[in-house]
């Protein structure tokens, strides 16, 4: 697989930080009033919905990531991904919440880099706030003529792998058991599973 040339080489995973992060991101979805957060999300025709999300175990709620897409299918601006709420419970129906700023404190984005733009697409590098790792944003018009994207991280001793989610197992208001990195390997086609604990 081709990567940018702004793409970085193998490096040593930092687990403790990524922990310590979570942990507060965690706390921050348990304890946050949600009449606090601000009008709903509203998303364009070419937009990503969801990248990748983060879920904990109390419930099934989330916080997903978006990406503002071009015409072209190519990121919109110098920050077009952007973190949000999306509610299943009480069910039905399923809600979405922007986000007020003591959540992005836990879930915001620390580095939006974009890397190139064409007329087909583009790519980006992000850093979240709480998370030590870089996550590179491929994005692309697919063959049913939507905009589509290929979110790669390190997961485990896989560099580029696909990033689908992160999971928090919560073992109490203020601790965490374990965190489950998940994705896929690209080049196995099989999935992948990363575990921190404290």
């Amino acid at each position: 697989m081709q990567h940018s040339a702004f793409s970085p080489g193998p490096r040593k995973a930092q687990p403790k930080r990524v922990r310590r992060g979570l942990l507060f991101a965690a706390v921050a979805l348990t304890a946050l009033p949600r009449s606090a957060l601000a009008r709903d999300p509203t998303f364009g025709a070419n937009d990503i919905e969801t990248l990748f999300f983060i879920s904990k175990s109390d419930d099934r709620n989330r916080v997903d990531y978006a990406m503002r897409l071009d015409t072209h299918c190519a990121p919109y601006g110098q920050e077009p991904v952007f973190p949000y709420w999306r509610e299943f419970e009480p069910p039905p129906p399923v809600r979405t919440k922007s986000m007020g700023a003591f959540s992005r404190m836990g879930y915001g984005v620390s580095t939006e880099r974009v890397l190139r733009r064409t007329a087909a697409g583009g790519e980006l590098a992000i850093k979240l706030k709480q998370v030590d790792r870089m996550i590179f944003i491929t994005t692309s018009r697919g063959s049913n003529g939507r905009c589509s994207a290929l979110v790669r991280t390190r997961i485990g001793s896989v560099e580029y792998a696909e990033l689908v989610s992160i999971f928090v197992k919560l073992s109490g208001p203020l601790s965490v058991s374990y965190i489950d990195i998940k994705g896929n390997d690209l080049a196995k086609a099989k999935p992948l599973e990363e575990r921190l604990k404290p």
